[in-house]
């Protein structure tokens, strides 16, 4: 768990110096704590927690569950209350909200309220049960300080895990039907089919589909796969490609506009065949076949049945075709972006793990960066918020200490979570922290531009950003080129505490 103590969940933390094998790290805000715990469960696939205290603390960390919710991770927020008869009383108590239960609830559709150590038990039961058998969005639970202080004779108790939903013969029949018959068929992933790469690429190759990923589904099939169009659903080749497919098979991805980055809708030519753990009808991508169900043992199940054959991708001339269309059109900016992803990725071992924020280069990313497995790239789709790349890398990097984590973010985000800087330094964290330096908030910026607005408010001061990382004690240094990027990088992950890295753009070249 990752958190700050107050005065207001002191008790919550009698109760954590008790247990045996449980870790607690103090964030330096609420906000990072959240963040923290998100990339912590983003790559072990295991719910991490957020201590806070009410109100305040409760406010702060709010963004990061919606991050969570967003982007489905399974985060845990444990916040004290004020005293159970003042909830909802407005009597102005320290901490006081007027709903502190609902501002949780206006985001997590799994948020209690307990007043009673046995309800404690049970919101904690259904916390777990739908981080491992549902989609494994956050779970709130807010605990009155008077409740916190109760002695309770319940037992400690492991929770059993419900089963995960399995396909019905039915739907796998006709889903079957329509892959069977399919000429030109596509395949869709997000994130939820992270654990079945080895099913959908013995599918994609029984049916010569091509596919295609969204930001969280990177890394499903190796970048050099004859089928991969890679995370490439926004531009021109793919949505062409869409457009002429017979069959769409979309699994573990809500299909949103933050996975598509064209409209509110995946416009495709096809019936739509859908794979999802959650059992809702989605009136925007109408499905001939919707599947409530794992994805896992349901592509497995799929790629046993299916009859192989080649087809309309083998015919075409493949994803690489299609992903030299779409690098032809990049300006000679977007090149020298490209290059400097090559270079993080040139100096990474192919198991590293890069957390990206809301910046150009990293929106560049999504698509760019070579992932040759899942669980490489990761990055704030669905909220999209500034500030998630330092604390929850450096979550990333508390529970996976061996492993190469790198936190990539620009000048302006960075500033949102600055802090979690000391945190790193505290932990002494051999953690690389890639600033990307334009000098602005590019992206808004270009987009006034584009659209015939005069910029304004997206040009700040920075820091010395060297002289800053050295003042919290982490090293600091700056690189001009992708030579310089490449080896600060492989010199960091040897270094004991984390090292920030700056490129400033206008200085930066690709040799």
């Amino acid at each position: 768990m990752f958190g700050i103590p107050g005065v207001h969940n002191l008790e919550l933390y009698r109760g954590l110096a008790r247990q045996q094998g449980m870790r607690h790290v103090l964030t330096r805000h609420e906000q990072g704590a959240g963040f923290a715990a998100d990339g912590y469960a983003r790559t072990t696939g295991r719910p991490a927690a957020a201590f806070v205290i009410s109100g305040p603390g409760v406010s702060n960390v709010l963004t990061a569950a919606a991050q969570a919710f967003s982007d489905s991770v399974p985060l845990l927020v444990v916040a004290s209350t004020p005293h159970s008869q003042s909830l909802e009383q407005r009597w102005g108590v320290l901490h006081d909200l007027n709903d502190q239960h609902g501002v949780m609830g206006s985001v997590l559709d799994c948020a209690t309220t307990a007043t009673t150590a046995l309800a404690v038990r049970d919101a904690l039961q259904q916390a777990f049960a739908m981080f491992h058998s549902a989609r494994p969005r956050p779970a709130y639970l807010g605990v009155p300080l008077d409740v916190l202080a109760m002695n309770t004779d319940l037992p400690a108790q492991r929770f059993e895990r419900p089963a995960r939903p399995t396909a019905r013969a039915g739907d796998l029949a006709g889903a079957l039907g329509l892959l069977e018959a399919a000429e030109r068929p596509i395949i869709v992933a997000g994130g939820g089919a992270r654990l079945a790469a080895a099913a959908l690429r013995r599918l994609v190759e029984n049916i010569d589909a091509y596919f295609v990923t969204t930001a969280a589904g990177k890394g499903l099939l190796p970048e050099d796969h004859p089928g991969n169009l890679g995370c490439s659903l926004p531009y021109a080749p793919t949505q062409g490609l869409l457009a002429e497919a017979d069959v769409v098979l979309a699994v573990g991805t809500d299909l949103t506009e933050t996975d598509i980055y064209t409209a509110d809708r995946l416009a495709h030519g096809g019936q739509l065949i859908r794979i999802d753990i959650a059992d809702r009808e989605d009136l925007r991508h109408p499905a001939a076949i919707l599947i409530h169900a794992d994805a896992a043992p349901t592509l497995t199940a799929l790629a046993a049945a299916i009859t192989p054959r080649s087809g309309w991708r083998s015919t075409a001339g493949g994803a690489p075709v299609h992903r030299a269309h779409i690098e032809t059109g990049f300006d000679a900016r977007t090149q020298l972006l490209q290059r400097a992803l090559a270079a993080i990725r040139a100096a990474l071992p192919a198991d590293a793990a890069v957390f990206g924020d809301m910046t150009q280069i990293a929106y560049l990313g999504n698509y760019a960066f070579a992932a040759d497995e899942p669980g490489v790239w990761y990055h704030p789709s669905g909220y999209g918020t500034l500030g998630h790349a330092l604390p929850a890398a450096l979550g990333a990097k508390w529970a996976n200490p061996q492993r190469a984590i790198v936190a990539l973010a620009g000048d302006f985000g960075l500033q949102f979570t600055l802090g979690e800087l000391a945190t790193a330094v505290e932990l002494e964290l051999g953690l690389p922290i890639v600033v990307w330096n334009n000098a602005a908030l590019g992206q808004i910026r270009d987009d006034m531009i584009a659209t015939g607005i005069a910029p304004l408010g997206v040009v700040a001061r920075n820091p010395d950003f060297v002289a800053l990382a050295q003042a919290y004690g982490a090293t600091g240094l700056k690189v001009r080129s992708t030579r310089e990027l490449a080896a600060a990088i492989r010199a960091a992950l040897q270094r004991r505490g984390p090292t920030l890295i700056e490129v400033l753009e206008t200085e930066f070249v690709a040799a």
